[in-house]
């Protein structure tokens, strides 16, 4: 097969080590630096050696013969072991198009374009809903953006013409001692969120109730996702789209939506139901409006801190408020960077500062969601 060396040098070596762990296979760490694999009882053990790190100069020829030997012990063809393999440290969102919108196995470029562009910020607005219990948002959280931003485009796929997002997932490693599962990544959450999000949006279709969407936000997607996903359905001469999620086996699979769910959204009436509870889910808020006035009293940021003015993304400072309803709280508050500078410098000075957003209940503290019309009093 002519291809052969090419496809091993698409299999990353710390994703065919994730693989083989996921399989059963035993790993120890060797005194001269290489890894045991091992599979099977003592007397009929099967093992598999590989390098240490990347850099090892046999690196390749020791990926090609485990591939060659999996390929022989799990009775499949090389290409069907080698997407297996690479799948590990993703989580991927396959997106098929009408054949309509289709010529000769090619896609206009601007319908190309926008699905991609509209795709990235459905996944940012699927992981903001992760790290904020908001039915919307002004602006997008930093993490978020970040998470969109890591995630890898793949190759098109034939067929029903198609695009591959690859959701990077870190390797679930378990700490000496502590007998208690890591947590998901923000990575696996923010897709099993957005699989929840389309089931629900897939009922919501069928009964003709956008309600359904707005009832079940804190599970599903918020309105900038369902604004994102009306867009996608909408990308010109499309009007439906199929969306396929294959779950990287290294993290388990979600009950709730299984391995790999599929969703079909084509009804011309769809997008208009999403829009419909996007609008009721930016209206769902009103009552929890509020104008907090105070001090601040703690400044975080992930950034440098002898750096301020390179800083990029939301950052949080705490806000202490005596409120009428709830006397003395401290309420969490995310701030883009020009208005956290305008914070550090409040916090430095003494300065009472005033934010209009959306006040939520507490869990160490109350947060400030939505923020707008900061002002230094």
């Amino acid at each position: 097969m002519t291809s052969e060396p090419d496809d091993i040098e698409r299999v990353p070596l710390g994703s065919l080590k994730r693989y083989l762990v996921t399989a059963g296979w035993h790993r120890q760490t060797l005194r001269s630096g290489l890894e045991l694999f091992a599979l099977g009882p003592r007397e009929d053990e099967i093992e598999i050696l590989l390098p240490g790190t990347p850099k090892a100069r046999d690196t390749p020829v020791r990926v090609g013969q485990a591939i060659r030997a999996l390929t022989a012990l799990e009775d499949r063809d090389m290409a069907a072991v080698i997407a297996a393999i690479r799948s590990i440290s993703y989580d991927l969102i396959k997106s098929r198009l009408p054949d309509s919108v289709i010529r000769h196995d090619t896609i206009k470029l601007g319908t190309a374009e926008e699905f991609i562009r509209r795709m990235a910020r459905l996944l940012a607005a699927s992981a903001h809903s992760e790290l904020h219990a908001s039915a919307y948002f002004n602006r997008v959280d930093g993490v978020a953006q970040r998470y969109a931003d890591e995630c890898r485009f793949g190759h098109t796929f034939r067929g029903s013409f198609g695009f591959t997002v690859e959701s990077p997932v870190g390797p679930h490693t378990m700490e000496p001692g502590n007998g208690a599962p890591p947590a998901p990544p923000l990575e696996r959450r923010t897709v099993h969120r957005l699989a929840r999000g389309l089931r629900l949006i897939e009922g919501a279709i069928a009964h003709q109730d956008p309600a359904e969407i707005v009832r079940g936000y804190e599970a599903g997607l918020n309105a900038n996702a369902c604004e994102e996903l009306a867009a996608l359905v909408e990308v010109p001469h499309a009007g439906e789209v199929r969306i396929d999620i294959v779950f990287s086996p290294e993290w388990g699979v979600p009950d709730d939506v299984g391995a790999a769910p599929t969703f079909e959204i084509r009804h011309a009436l769809s997008a208009e139901i999403m829009r419909e509870a996007a609008k009721a889910l930016r209206h769902s808020d009103d009552e929890r409006r509020r104008t907090i006035v105070g001090l601040i009293r703690t400044l975080h940021s992930n950034e440098n801190p002898s750096d301020l003015f390179s800083i990029s993304g939301t950052q949080d400072v705490i806000v202490e408020w005596d409120s009428d309803e709830h006397g003395m709280i401290r309420v969490r508050v995310s701030l883009p960077p020009e208005e956290y500078l305008q914070a550090v410098d409040a916090h430095k000075t003494g300065r009472m500062v005033s934010i209009h957003g959306e006040l939520k209940p507490p869990g160490r503290f109350w947060r400030l969601e939505n923020p707008r019309d900061f002002t230094l009093l």
